[in-house]
């Protein structure tokens, strides 16, 4: 029979299980260490992509600018273009169908000298214009035939109205002369009429006589 030193058993048995506690020790720690590392990496790949991701929207963002500056611009150059070619002679409509114009054009609208065709009472409108406005001193024709004669204001505009010192002569004879205000008689003035043959000379105010009297004939 063989005899069993159960001492060095047990020494040899409990060095087997500490050489096992270490083994699984160090694994657990090179364990723990790889998860560390990678948990890092990955948090430093996933900022660094958060980053680049800003930085691919924010260029994005500066070329869609940059493309609607670009947009702007061809079409600002197309306009001049446009303008350039157009005939200070030739009618051209505008304002959707409203109106027609010819003349001296700016940034796409009429500006300068012209002319305004409104369809809605059929007048003409001759002198400067800013911005499509009649501006200034001009005249405005208005193409009635079933009276004796042509209607027409000459005087002072302002936004396509009469405004300041200006003149209406109706197509029956009558006529007033002086002061507007939204195309209304407005301030001093005289209004004749060739029924009465007199004239009625004092203060308008929004088409309405105020104060003044009759005069006979025209002055």
């Amino acid at each position: 029979m063989i005899a069993i030193d159960m001492d060095n058993y047990e020494i040899s048995k409990s060095n087997i299980y500490s050489k096992k506690f270490i083994v699984n020790s160090i694994y657990i720690i090179i364990c723990l260490f790889t998860f560390i590392i990678n948990y890092n990496y990955t948090r430093r790949n996933k900022k660094r992509f958060q980053q680049e991701e800003e930085k691919m929207v924010a260029s994005s963002s500066e070329a869609e600018e940059k493309d609607e500056v670009a947009s702007s611009n061809e079409v600002e150059v197309i306009k001049e273009k446009v303008e350039e070619k157009r005939d200070i002679n030739t009618w051209y409509t505008i304002e959707d169908g409203k109106c027609r114009y010819k003349g001296e054009w700016k940034n796409g609208l009429p500006n300068g000298k012209g002319i305004k065709h409104f369809y809605k009472n059929d007048s003409y409108v001759e002198g400067s214009f800013v911005d499509s406005f009649a501006e200034g001193y001009g005249k405005q024709i208005f193409e009635q035939t079933w009276e004796k004669t042509v209607p027409y204001y000459e005087g002072e505009f302002k936004r396509n109205g009469w405004n300041g010192k200006g003149e209406y002569h109706y197509g029956d004879g009558d006529y007033y002369k002086g002061m507007w205000k939204d195309s209304k008689y407005h301030g001093q003035g005289a209004a004749y009429s060739a029924r009465l043959n007199r004239t009625w000379v004092g203060e308008y105010k929004n088409d309405e006589k105020v104060e003044g009297n009759w005069v006979k004939g025209e002055i």
